[in-house]
Parts: C-alpha cells; sequence; structure tokens
C-alpha cells in the first residue's frame, strides 16, 4: 500500500514538472517525489564556501551530492522506511547539545540562530527525519563494510606521491581544573531562598510567574520556566532522576546539580518524554572565591614544576574537570577527536588569545588560565600532551586518518555502483541550467 502512495507521487510530480519544469521559479532538480530548490543549492553551497575542506566545490559538485541524497530517500520511501518521532527527537537533541558547545550556551545558540529552542528544532525538524532516512538507505547499500590493512596500503600507493597532502600542525591537549570552592553558607542561603519561592508556589503563587522573576536560567525563564520535552539521557543524572519521580502537577523538593540548586514542576509525561518547568538558583562566586581557585591552582603547578608529581598524577588527584576519567583531554567540538590545529584552538578553547601554542613544546604546560563554564568561571593549567609537526602524510604517523579515508571512498564507490543502476529506473529532471554540468553520474541520462 504504502509503495503505491509513493508511486501516485512520483506520477504528480511528473505531470506537475513535465512540460512547465522551467517555468517553475526556485527549482532546479526533482528525483522522485522530492525536489531540490534552488535556495537550498545556494545556502549549501555558501556554507562549503566558510569550510576549507569544501571550499573548492562548484555548485555542480553540490548539486550531485544533493541528487545523490535525494536518490538514496527516494529508494527510503521506495522500502517504507520508517523513522519515528522519537528516533528525529533523540537526533535532534544530540545537534542541539552539540550545538550548545560550539556556541558556549543554549542563550547564545538561540541569539545566533534569532530563535528560540522550540524555534529551532521546528526549523531543523524536517531535514532530520530526511537525514535519518538517507542514512538507513545507505547502511543498506553499504552494510557492513569494511577494509583491510592490505588495502588501507595499497590505497595509499595509489595517490600520486608527488601530490600527496600535507598535514598541518596538530596538537593534543589535557587539562587540570579547579573551580571555586562556594561557602556552606553560600549553599545554605541559597537554598534557603529557592524554598522560600518553592513555599509561595504551594501556597498559590505561579510557578511561571516565580521563573520568570527568579530564575536563574535566562533561556527558561523567558518562557515561565518551561523546558522542551526530554527523555532519559539527556539532562544531568540528578535533574532527570528528580523529574523522572514527579506526578503531573507535583512539585520536587529542594535538589542540587553541578549547575546549581533547582525545583521542578512537573507539565505532563509524553510516553517516554517529560515535560517540565524549572527554576534554578546559581550561588555566586565572588572574587575573592575565583582568585582562591587561582591559588590553588599556582600551589599544584609548582608541585608540578618542582618535579614532586607529575601532571598526569596531579590531574587525577586534584582536577575537578569530569573529563578527568578520559586523561584530561580537552575535546575538539568541530570533530569530536582529541586534536587541534593552532586556529581550532583559539577558535574553540575560551580564553586562550594570549598563549602561543606554537612556541610551546611537547611536555610543557601554561600558567593559569581563567575561562567560563556553565558553572562558573574557574581557573585550568593547559598541557601540550602531544605535538605533532606539520608533515607529508604517511602511513606511519597517518594511518588512522588514511585507513578513514580508503573506507569512505569503498563505500562510496558502492553508492556509486548503486546509484548508477537505480538512476536508470527513476524519475529524475535537472534544470536545463545545470545540465551541462560534469557530473560523475549520469543524471541526465545521456547516452
Amino acid at each position: 500500500m504504502k509503495k503505491s502512495i509513493i508511486i501516485a507521487l512520483i506520477t504528480l510530480s511528473v505531470s506537475l514538472f513535465g512540460q512547465t519544469f522551467q517555468e517553475i521559479d526556485g527549482v532546479v532538480a526533482v528525483v522522485g517525489s522530492s525536489m531540490i530548490k534552488y535556495s537550498d543549492l545556494e545556502v549549501a553551497y555558501l556554507q562549503g564556501k566558510n569550510n576549507p575542506e569544501t571550499a573548492n566545490e562548484t555548485r555542480c559538485s553540490i548539486l550531485e551530492t544533493m541528487l545523490l541524497n535525494k536518490l538514496m530517500l527516494h529508494q527510503a520511501e521506495l522500502d517504507s522506511v520508517v523513522v519515528t518521532d522519537d528516533d528525529v527527537e533523540n537526533e535532534m537533541n544530540q545537534r542541539l547539545r552539540y550545538m550548545i558547545q560550539v556556541y558556549g550556551s543554549q542563550e547564545r545558540l538561540e541569539q545566533q540562530m534569532k530563535k528560540n529552542l522550540s524555534q529551532i528544532k521546528e526549523y531543523y525538524r524536517d531535514g532530520i527525519r530526511e537525514n535519518l532516512m538517507i542514512q538507513q538507505a545507505q547502511s543498506k547499500i553499504t552494510g557492513d563494510v569494511t577494509i583491510t590493512p592490505k588495502e588501507v596500503a595499497d590505497y595509499f600507493q595509489s595517490l600520486p606521491q608527488d601530490s600527496l597532502p600535507t598535514m598541518e600542525e596538530q596538537y593534543v591537549l589535557s587539562q587540570i581544573v579547579i573551580y571555586p570552592t562556594i561557602s556552606k553558607e553560600d549553599k545554605e542561603q541559597v537554598k534557603n531562598r529557592l524554598n522560600d519561592i518553592r513555599d509561595r508556589i504551594l501556597k498559590g503563587s505561579k510557578f511561571s510567574t516565580m521563573a520568570s522573576l527568579y530564575s536563574d536560567d535566562e533561556v527558561s525563564g523567558k518562557k515561565g520556566g518551561e523546558l522542551d520535552p526530554f527523555s532519559r539521557g539527556e539532562m544531568v543524572g540528578e535533574f532527570e532522576s528528580m523529574a523522572f519521580s514527579l506526578q503531573p502537577g507535583e512539585i520536587s523538593p529542594v535538589f542540587e546539580t553541578k549547575y546549581g540548586y533547582h525545583i521542578i514542576q512537573m507539565i505532563e509525561r509524553q510516553g517516554d518524554r517529560v515535560h517540565c518547568r524549572h527554576i534554578l538558583l546559581i550561588p555566586n562566586v565572588s572574587s575573592a572565591q575565583l582568585y582562591q581557585a587561582k591559588v590553588q591552582l599556582d600551589s599544584i603547578k609548582i608541585l608540578i614544576d618542582d618535579g614532586q608529581i607529575s601532571f598526569e598524577d596531579a590531574m587525577m588527584k586534584y582536577s575537578e574537570d569530569e573529563g578527568k576519567i578520559n586523561g584530561g583531554l580537552i575535546i575538539n567540538p568541530n570533530n569530536a577527536s582529541a586534536t587541534f590545529s593552532l586556529d581550532a584552538i583559539n577558535a574553540t578553547i575560551n580564553n586562550v588569545d594570549n598563549v602561543d601554542f606554537a612556541a610551546m613544546q611537547e611536555g610543557e604546560y601554561t600558567k593559569p588560565i581563567e575561562f567560563r563554564t556553565e558553572r562558573s568561571n574557574a581557573y585550568r593549567l593547559i598541557k601540550v600532551k602531544k605535538k605533532m609537526p606539520s608533515h607529508k602524510i604517511n602511513l606511519t604517523d597517518d594511518f588512522d586518518r588514511i585507513q578513514n579515508i580508503a573506507l569512505n571512498k569503498k563505500r562510496t564507490d558502492l553508492i556509486h555502483s548503486w546509484a548508477a543502476k537505480t538512476i536508470e529506473k527513476s524519475y529524475i529532471r535537472i534544470s536545463d541550467k545545470y545540465k551541462d554540468c560534469d557530473f560523475e553520474l549520469n543524471w541526465n541520462k545521456t547516452k
């Protein structure tokens, strides 16, 4: 039944884009029942220009990638691939967490996008659903493709040796982090304030009004403390445990997370998701408390300088960063790896503009640097754990990178082989403006 509906949609597309194709403004191509709009192509082209890896891509090469994606989407529709709302929501939340990490906070992301979080989700929802369908189609084509070390070596040897790329200098960085200590008195003061707010709500004040007036979460505070619905695994453990323990309308006791002190009001349950409001109060960090964190880190640095303890042992013993379980590595938010170029260090690591990493040697570390976190400002030492000089790519130093490239090429070749056969039996129309593109595949179905 589903396939017959898809065929009907394709038939509608044929009648719509047959003789009048050129008369419809903004349509670059049609694959099955899906259109590629001129605006989508231009956005992809301009975004590519801002990425060094795709800066040389032409509109034709970008269009071919979009055509291939639409062909896989078309196949997913024919195969009745199902992507649930939960699948979309989970993927959406993962991407939003990454974007918030890149921009530093939810508020900065919303300012950059000129949309609140709910509007951002709505903006990306259809695209994410399509991407998940494409991923399933691609996974079905490539299956469990693997690559052997010999295939990696053969691939590398097949490359023109005189045109191998030069790898720019790369850095692996680790850190020791010290947060300012908040006194018991300061904590008790915040808890008492929040308990007073809770009592006022229980006596009849509206939770949303109290959130707007008092919450230190400025983003949700503007919406009466309301958060977007979330599933397990999307919030810090204490917040999540408390939220899922509540009944609709119930208000939690005051509890603590690494961000501060909260109360939650459950709005409703939506299957395995909860929808709630919260009020956050963050204990104030004084300049004296922040300075004391610097003094503590200075003392740790002296111990390391004098050889009384190694940087790694000091990190395990003293660092208050959650990442110390992974060796204190600083993760590059652009690629989720532990490697940074110099440009990436300055672009993604807070307040290191005055640090000359290029002059530092492997094993050296900085003086205490103040930086911004979601909890408060803090101090850290950053060590150059590994420094990989600029070099021509080779199997010894770059095997993992070459392996990934070779594996991706193997998958791409398999997808192109599938696409070459599928194009012949699929409805595809391309605007005359792009019929002279030198595509790798026969999208115009010329002999």
